[in-house]
């Protein structure tokens, strides 16, 4: 667990990943050449690898433009189909946070599942949103298990493993995460007081028996002294629920659901329980005043040095979520999955260019915004932190930031700073699955229970029969 102290109020993730990290972006041992050291040939010229993105980022133009450079005989178009909307912000001491319009990612998901299943798909997919077990099912996304093992200049040993093995499908992968981020909770260390939370094995029926047992009203106002969790609606909390445990209760690539069973009925009842039992904050509790966040998405390294930091008056930790999973350890995800369409003509050079991504030189780069799965990406990453505000009038006067029209002062990490994210990052081993699909029809047929109107059983039934649906379109 994470332990730091500072002073400001919550934020759950956004931008501070692209705050001036000071990370080393030149050197290191990229992996950019073919396997006899050359550049990949082409008898026709130069050639052009398509890649498809809702939306591009600082750090896919920084790659498109270095690997270029490197590779004058391979052309990256990016194909973006939203543009990021100018939100205004000045300067790098401002903190955004944007989410995708659900219509936009829609928009994006119909397109390209469209384009691939037409044969007309770019040569590169970040698969955002896409369900790449259907479609790899389909043959229609290259096996890069297989890549990487008839590739002499691709190393396992400079990953994360435990990353990577947790999002292949059938033993292989056939999308790969070029960052991501973690799904945490953040614990309330002063209300704890020293109570020892086991968040290694819990469930959600572990952490509704435990969290029971701090709902006391000693003052007699009716309302509960501290709240176990802070504030989330319930179509946010059985969303949560679900991604914690998905794969428990769908089986994409068997084409499977069973979210008519009884234990994700009796998922829903724990989830109203919350409700019922003051166990969720409520609209006017003192965020002060509960033990766990009930979102804490960290992007990447600055948010997770800054977090605990800005979160109850920095005397708080970081908790893995209960989840119905065998599998236990940290949960990530990823905002660039990213794949190979199997029915590509540049399927060598668009190898290249994933490889690029994965370079300790694009991996280290401060534009990457997510955690690294590169161990030497990594380590310059958390290096870069250890130098905050160094150029802002000299180490040890720390950075000044402005966030939510606040002034605050950040110092330079230490090691014993830098020693605790490593632990967290050490643990990252689940892949958190989701479908927005079947998250959209979750939510959607669930509300009429926790309105009171249908019974969990009624409402998983009409759940069960539409996923079921989906999954064999």
């Amino acid at each position: 667990m994470v332990k730091m102290s500072a002073k400001t109020s919550v934020i759950a993730c956004s931008a501070l990943s692209m705050l001036v990290l000071s990370a080393c972006s030149g050197g290191g041992a990229g992996i950019t050449a073919g396997n006899d050291g050359s550049s990949p040939a082409s008898s026709s010229g130069t050639k052009t690898v398509t890649l498809s993105v809702m939306t591009s980022d600082r750090f896919l133009e920084l790659a498109k433009q270095k690997f270029e450079e490197k590779h004058p005989d391979i052309k990256i178009d990016i194909k973006e189909y939203v543009a990021a909307p100018d939100t205004g912000a000045k300067g790098q001491n401002m903190m955004v946070m944007n989410r995708p319009d659900p219509k936009n990612t829609e928009k994006y998901v119909t397109t390209v599942g469209a384009e691939l299943m037409s044969g007309k798909a770019s040569d590169l997919i970040v698969m955002n949103e896409l369900p790449y077990k259907k479609y790899a099912d389909k043959k229609l996304l290259e096996n890069i298990s297989e890549l990487m093992g008839k590739d002499a200049s691709y190393r396992t040993d400079n990953y994360y493993t435990a990353i990577l093995d947790a999002m292949k499908y059938n033993g292989s992968l056939y999308t790969i995460p070029v960052k991501i981020g973690l799904n945490t909770w953040i614990g309330n260390e002063a209300v704890l007081n020293g109570v020892t939370v086991d968040d290694s094995n819990w469930t959600w029926a572990d952490f509704k028996k435990t969290a029971s047992q701090w709902v006391t009203d000693k003052n007699s106002d009716g309302k509960p002294d501290v709240y176990p969790l802070g504030r989330i609606q319930p179509e946010q909390l059985i969303a949560l629920m679900l991604n914690s445990s998905f794969t428990k209760f769908v089986d994409m690539g068997g084409k499977k659901a069973k979210l008519d069973s009884p234990e994700f009925i009796q998922m829903l009842k724990l989830a109203k329980s919350l409700y019922d039992d003051k166990i969720i904050a409520a609209d006017d509790a003192d965020n002060n005043n509960v033990v766990f966040q009930s979102r804490a998405n960290v992007l990447g390294y600055m948010d997770m040095y800054m977090l605990p930091k800005m979160s109850f008056d920095g005397k708080s930790a970081y908790y893995d979520l209960p989840t119905e999973n065998e599998t236990r350890g940290t949960m990530f995800t990823t905002s660039m999955p990213i794949s190979i369409n199997s029915k590509s003509a540049n399927k060598k050079e668009a190898w290249e260019f994933v490889k690029f991504l994965l370079s300790d030189e694009m991996q280290s780069a401060r534009e990457l915004n997510g955690f690294a799965i590169n161990k030497n990406g990594a380590k310059a990453q958390l290096e870069g932190l250890k130098t905050l505000g160094a150029g802002e009038g000299g180490a040890g006067k720390g950075l000044r930031m402005n966030i939510n029209g606040k002034s605050a002062t950040v110092q330079a990490a230490t090691e014993q700073d830098i020693a605790a994210i490593e632990k967290v990052i050490g643990n990252v081993k689940v892949y958190a699955e989701s479908d927005p699909k079947i998250n959209t029809i979750v939510t959607e047929e669930t509300a009429p229970y926790f309105q009171g109107k249908k019974s969990a059983e009624e409402v998983a039934k009409v759940v069960q029969n539409k996923v079921s649906t989906y999954l064999y379109e």
